[in-house]
């Protein structure tokens, strides 16, 4: 019997590069997220920092006060940025989520057709067993047995 052949496996290869790239693409989003999140964390120590220092009254309190304002901006820009790296990872993760489906569904239908294909083999190859059984008694019934009389046998 021929060898099991999937016929949708160039598919299922091109699906799977897919999910491939997707999860690469998720990768990159989820690092984009974790970027964005440490440097929204340190300005926000930066700002703690600054609140500190800005009760002085000569120039280093002068100073923290703005810096102060600048990071501020900076942390409303950054917490933008991760807004936008929160929704790019969400869209992602649905891509990913959605390849990697397809990929499983055509892996599951790949099985089944494997498994019907085994069977079949499994059949067939009973078959031949049985017709060689009925081929090998046959030839023990072609031997023509006489009978004599009582208790004698002539081949």
């Amino acid at each position: 019997m021929r060898r099991f052949r999937f016929r949708l496996q160039p598919v299922l290869r091109l699906r799977s590069q897919y999910e491939r790239l997707a999860q690469k693409e998720l990768a990159a989003a989820m690092a984009d997220v974790n970027t964005v999140d440490q440097q929204l964390r340190a300005a926000e120590q930066g700002l703690a920092d600054c609140a500190e220092q800005a009760v002085r009254s000569d120039a280093v309190g002068w100073l923290a006060r703005s810096l102060e304002d600048g990071l501020r901006r900076h942390k409303w820009r950054l917490a933008r940025q991760l807004q936008n790296a929160e929704r790019r990872l969400e869209a992602v993760r649905n891509d990913y989520t959605a390849k990697a489906r397809e990929v499983k569904t055509l892996q599951r239908l790949r099985d089944q057709e494997r498994a019907t294909w085994q069977q079949e083999r499994q059949r067939s190859e009973q078959a031949e067993l049985d017709e060689l059984a009925l081929l090998t008694r046959g030839v023990g019934a072609d031997v023509d047995v006489d009978r004599d009389g009582p208790g004698e046998v002539t081949w």
